[in-house]
């Protein structure tokens, strides 16, 4: 689910910084440029793991900031495909489900990957799994087992590309319909799949 990554950045220090030591003043900068953000490509940067050179510290004409190439490794939430995790459900539409792991939330489960056979109730306005006859419903705020299928990503759209957006595209990063530049596809249609309570042993009587 996380794995490291080498990075190398120039790193600039503000003057208002510089009597701090340079591994923390470099430090401070390194965790505000990229942890929570999503590297293209690669993941989400969850943590700074360490710092592992830095060079540099120089001082150009009319800025008084200090400049240091730095190499260091970043923790990177990057689940593997066939990779099987826990979450919670977190929104259910017709679209299909969203589940959260609480540090990152966009987790996609669509229709075609819930368990067979599966109904939008829109009363309830949840997914429910038809099982032996039975109506078994996926509340928001349980448990979820699921196994990714795919990681997707994103770049924002242009301007040109919003201005041409059609239908609930034009509604992409909006409010309505957040963008998303890291995306986690999943399946929940396997056995020992979905919520933890469909598999939950029956407690001894």
């Amino acid at each position: 689910m996380f794995i490291l990554t080498e990075l190398e950045d120039d790193v600039r220090v503000q003057p208002s910084d510089l009597s701090k030591h340079p591994l923390d003043a470099v430090t401070d900068v390194l965790e505000s440029t990229y942890i929570d953000k999503v590297l293209p490509g690669n993941g989400l940067a969850v943590t700074l793991y360490d710092v592992q050179s830095i060079e540099g510290g120089f001082i150009y004409p009319n800025d008084g900031a200090a400049y240091f190439k730095v190499r260091f490794r970043l923790v990177v939430f990057r689940p593997f495909v066939g990779e099987v995790l826990v979450g919670r459900l977190k929104s259910c539409t017709k679209d299909g489900l969203r589940v959260s792991l609480g540090f990152f939330d966009d987790i996609l489960i669509p229709v075609w990957a819930l368990q067979d056979p599966s109904f939008f109730e829109e009363a309830e306005k949840l997914w429910v799994w038809k099982f032996d006859g039975n109506d078994m419903y996926m509340d928001l705020g349980e448990q979820v087992r699921f196994r990714v299928q795919a990681l997707r990503f994103s770049a924002p759209p242009t301007p040109q590309e919003q201005a041409a957006a059609q239908g609930d595209d034009r509604l992409i990063g909006t409010a309505a319909r957040p963008f998303s530049s890291f995306e986690v596809v999943a399946e929940i249609n396997g056995d020992g799949l979905g919520l933890l309570s469909w598999w939950a042993a029956p407690e001894d009587e």
